[in-house]
């Protein structure tokens, strides 16, 4: 049997990740190029953390999560790499072709799994390995 909602969901995930890069890189002509990217990348992650807190703080929000001062600093490490991870997909689009940043942004799963696996001692299922061929391939392509 055929999952048509997974087709659909990768087939949007595709689409969206060939537009974002492609108005990532108009933008970064238009902001004066490598030279800004960082900022270009601070940006957006203020952007999206506003509007990840309005989700919390707006009438009809959602219930804000409860967790601890420990808790949060064990995430940091995990929001830190996060965020280098995207604003080096920032720069490389800034810095180099679309194709180049499609590069470094394949292999973000690859990395994200092997520091799991370093650095938190997480296991990587087998089925979790076998899906980072089409993932990493279809973003290459």
């Amino acid at each position: 049997m055929v999952d048509v909602g997974l087709i659909v969901y990768l087939t949007a995930w595709y689409l969206g990740n060939y537009y974002y890069n492609i108005f990532n890189k108009t933008a970064a002509k238009a902001g004066g190029g490598s030279e800004y990217a960082m900022i270009m990348a601070w940006i957006q992650m203020a952007v999206g953390a506003v509007y990840a807190l309005a989700l919390w703080i707006l009438p009809e929000a959602r219930k804000a999560p409860a967790i601890t001062f420990t808790q949060v600093m064990k995430l940091a490490p995990v929001g830190f790499f996060t965020a280098a991870a995207h604003a080096g997909a920032v720069f490389s689009l800034s810095a180099g072709a679309v194709s180049f940043a499609q590069v470094i942004k394949a292999a973000e799963p690859a990395f994200a799994a092997a520091i799991g696996y370093a650095v938190y001692g997480s296991s990587v299922s087998r089925a979790k390995l076998l899906m980072l061929v089409p993932v990493i391939g279809g973003i290459c392509i």
